[in-house]
């Protein structure tokens, strides 16, 4: 590689976003592996400089107003659109396993790119959703665990569920069977992450769907208690500090507008994202009991109840509490985001109601996710405009 920019580009990818995805798996398939097949896989490097460029400019003063005026820099739509010619272009099977992979882990790195650009309720901004769903069935013949194909599927499956959530939808993605395991029996952490993260979207895909299943909603949260009661000590978090425990003083203080959420360090990314899943399986198993609907719908009745009002509260603040405690790895806080868009409004008091509205901009403002709409849609629920 010669161009200095494109060389800064890759190392920031690999530096800083490449975090982002090798969330569960200890091969760091993004950070090491994607880079090195980049250097033969223009597709894959112009995906891997497009988001780069996309992220940097939105973080960076320094690089955005370094690159305004010249025109020979290439903006990350330019990158993006080499890797549309050569995706539009590849036929149903290319030549290799290799070459589906490398296709596969860019179309991955392009969805990451699309978020960025896709606000809440942003429905037609799904393209590298469908191509990853087709990446899928395409690669499902060959995809073992260890492998790239791999792992771009449990990045895809946490994509799809960043945009259930966020536009009220099932999950689509297949589950790859190879893949996926929902025993509880022993296991690496990463599984244990994984299984919650299935879980999570299974949940979503009741809630979404045909959520008046009784049977079907113990059954959810039946699993998801064994989850919690089965995973092994290392989850235990290194640290906690409880939010609204101490002394009188400090809960006086909590009340008047203090901290409003609780101190949770984990050591591993897998431990985040897998917990935060299983909260989030749990927050949304709350908010669609199905023994409501005699009420009306279950999400209505669920939230005239001042029991399920608290329990949701504390499943979201808890949320929000591991993303802000484990900044080192940032989806956390696009997870944070996650729930506060969906239950966000259930918060009542105005300190916690403006703690969740600045991890939304502090979200927006260190990581490029958008954020904005859902920040409005929920001070209008709150009647603050």
């Amino acid at each position: 590689m010669t161009d200095p920019q494109e060389a800064r580009l890759v190392r920031h990818f690999v530096q800083n976003l490449a975090i982002w995805l090798d969330l569960c798996d200890e091969r760091r398939m993004f950070e090491a592996v994607v880079p090195e097949r980049a250097g033969s896989c223009p597709t894959l490097l112009n995906a891997i400089l497009a988001l780069s460029h996309r992220h940097l400019s939105h973080v960076n003063e320094e690089f955005k107003h370094s690159h305004i005026d010249k025109p020979s820099a290439l903006g990350f739509l330019a990158y993006e659109t080499a890797c549309l010619e050569v995706l539009r272009q590849t036929p149903d099977n290319p030549v290799t396993s290799t070459d589906e992979e490398n296709l596969f882990a860019a179309t991955i790195i392009l969805r990451v790119l699309e978020e960025m650009k896709a606000d809440h309720g942003t429905k037609h901004r799904h393209g590298y959703l469908f191509g990853i769903k087709l990446n899928v069935e395409r690669a499902e013949r060959y995809m073992v665990p260890g492998s790239l194909s791999a792992a771009s599927f449990w990045i895809g499956l946490r994509q799809e569920i960043y945009s259930a959530v966020m536009n009220h939808c099932q999950v689509g993605l297949k589950l790859v069977q190879s893949l996926v395991d929902q025993s509880l029996g022993i296991a690496d952490d990463d599984t244990w992450a994984n299984r919650a993260i299935v879980h999570c979207a299974q949940v979503l895909n009741f809630c979404f769907g045909d959520h008046g299943s009784i049977s079907r909603w113990d059954q959810l949260n039946t699993w998801s208690n064994e989850w919690l009661a089965s995973v092994p000590a290392s989850w235990t978090p290194k640290y906690v500090k409880e939010f609204g425990r101490g002394k009188e003083k400090d809960q006086k203080e909590t009340e008047d507008g203090g901290e409003r959420f609780s101190e949770i360090w984990y050591n591993k990314g897998c431990h985040v994202i897998g917990m935060q899943h299983h909260l989030l399986a749990q927050l949304f198993l709350v908010g669609y009991d199905p023994r409501c609907d005699n009420l009306g719908t279950a999400l209505k009745a669920v939230g005239e109840d001042p029991t399920y009002q608290k329990r949701m509260q504390a499943l979201v603040r808890k949320i929000c509490s591991i993303g802000l405690g484990n900044q080192w790895s940032p989806p956390g806080m696009f997870t944070a985001c996650m729930a506060i868009a969906a239950f966000g409004d259930r918060f009542s008091h105005p300190r916690d109601r403006e703690a969740v509205l600045e991890i939304l901009r502090k979200t927006e403002r260190d990581h490029a996710r958008p954020t904005e709409e859902v920040q409005t849609i929920l001070k209008k629920a709150w009647r603050w405009v």
